[in-house]
């Protein structure tokens, strides 16, 4: 699932920037990845993170799987590329980190000790 990585990223980040800082990112970020990938325009970014993320879906969806995954990488890099630049690389990779994690109930090297 395309998405899954983008609904981490919301959960981490959501309650730090509130959902509009988080659709504000996610929308210069969808403007900037428009320019090589047209069809990501389809998305609302002003809609509420649930809808977004599923009309992020849809889109992804209705592309095809060979430009949907491009796409998305294009975007997921943008974001982040943001991220970092409004946040720093430590908070951002830790951050990542938690979002790309397989979800297998695994703590981190931090929660370990």
């Amino acid at each position: 699932m395309l998405v899954q990585p983008w609904l981490r990223l919301g959960e981490q980040l959501t309650p730090l920037i509130g959902e509009s800082g988080f659709c504000a990112l996610f929308g210069r970020a969808l403007r900037l990845t428009n320019t090589r990938f047209d069809f990501l325009g389809r998305c609302d970014p002003s809609r509420p993170v649930g809808d977004l993320f599923a009309s992020l879906t849809r889109t992804l969806n209705e592309a095809g799987p060979e430009h949907a995954g491009a796409a998305n990488a294009a975007l997921l890099d943008t974001f982040t590329a943001q991220l970092r630049t409004l946040i720093g690389d430590a908070l951002t990779n830790q951050l990542l980190h938690v979002a790309t994690d397989s979800g297998d109930g695994q703590k981190h090297e931090q929660e370990r000790k």
